[in-house]
């Protein structure tokens, strides 16, 4: 049943993809971002920051156990702060909220050598609770591990089934941080003397694959796309860190793809990615404009720019 209403829903977007095509140009009325952003891998961990804020995350979280149901993201502030987002495969196994919430579900942390620091129901803390995805701000006690462990153990406790276990290296976790503070400050210095690249500069694997077809800057896909990005995307940190990394890695593809035959590879792209993010945007359909993105993304750095894998984490 999921199945078919997804192909149902990719057929429509296909089906608009035409008229899409055929609409006149829309008023050039796009907020433009003010802020620069920066990336840096340290193991699993990304320090991230922009000009007003500074932490690092995981952008996908590697569970112990394959049989694992969950995924995840993690977000640690220069504070200490925490958050721990988790939710089903979209694809194939999205969990519902109720599942999520259950009152025996348990959140344990432990040290590296075993010993246990935090065990309490999983949504003390929970906010942004939506059908299939839960956010949990972690108990203050973690920010004084993350401080001084080495590495934390933290395990999802489903009343007597099994949980899903991960474990976190602090050490780099700290290195992230003191990068991002560090950066932060000199993207502020940066941002006050207008020496920030703007972003709306070049959205450079969309435009090299519009160009081919030789489609103009102010056409629907980039400025749909650059309208999706500095409304939708930057008000979110996990569409920041998307953004942040995009600009460290396309440039890098589209250099890349121009030492080969890249003509029918950019239409490729543009046909699988480009014009259906687009459409998706548009209609507000704004996870899946963001799922597309990621497999464009992973695919083309897997190809083209393997060095910068860890960046997409």
């Amino acid at each position: 049943m999921l199945h078919n209403t997804r192909r149902r829903a990719l057929g429509l977007l296909i089906g608009a993809a035409a008229g899409f095509r055929l609409f006149p140009s829309l008023p050039h009325a796009f907020a433009k971002t003010t802020e620069c952003f920066a990336l840096k891998a340290f193991g699993d961990w990304k320090g991230v920051a922009t000009n007003t804020q500074a932490g690092a995350k995981i952008g996908q979280i590697s569970f112990d156990n394959e049989d694992c149901i969950l995924r995840g993201t993690m977000q640690v502030a220069a504070s200490l702060d925490a958050k721990l987002v988790l939710y089903g495969d979209p694809d194939e196994l999205p969990l519902p909220k109720s599942f999520l919430i259950k009152a025996d579900n348990r959140l344990i942390v432990g040290t590296g050598d075993g010993t246990p620091a935090v065990d309490e129901a999983l949504c003390g803390v929970c906010t942004d609770i939506r059908d299939d995805k839960v956010s949990l701000v972690l108990p203050l006690v973690t920010s004084a591990l993350f401080r001084e462990s080495k590495s934390l153990k933290i395990t999802i406790k489903f009343g007597d089934k099994k949980g899903c276990g991960f474990t976190i290296n602090c050490e780099d976790l700290r290195k992230a941080l003191d990068w991002a503070r560090e950066k932060q400050e000199d993207l502020a210095k940066s941002f006050d003397e207008e020496k920030c690249t703007p972003p709306q500069q070049g959205c450079f694997l969309t435009t090299a694959c519009c160009g081919v077809l030789g489609l103009g800057d102010d056409c629907f896909e980039l400025r749909t796309l650059r309208r999706y990005r500095d409304d939708v995307l930057t008000n979110v940190p996990e569409g920041r860190a998307a953004i942040a990394a995009y600009y460290a890695i396309a440039p890098t593809i589209v250099a890349r793809l121009g030492q080969t035959d890249s003509v029918p590879q950019l239409l490729s792209i543009y046909a699988r990615f480009v014009l259906p993010s687009a459409i998706a945007a548009r209609l507000g359909l704004n996870r899946l404009a963001f799922r597309l993105y990621r497999r464009m993304m992973r695919g083309l750095t897997r190809e083209f720019a393997p060095e910068h894998l860890a960046l997409l984490r």
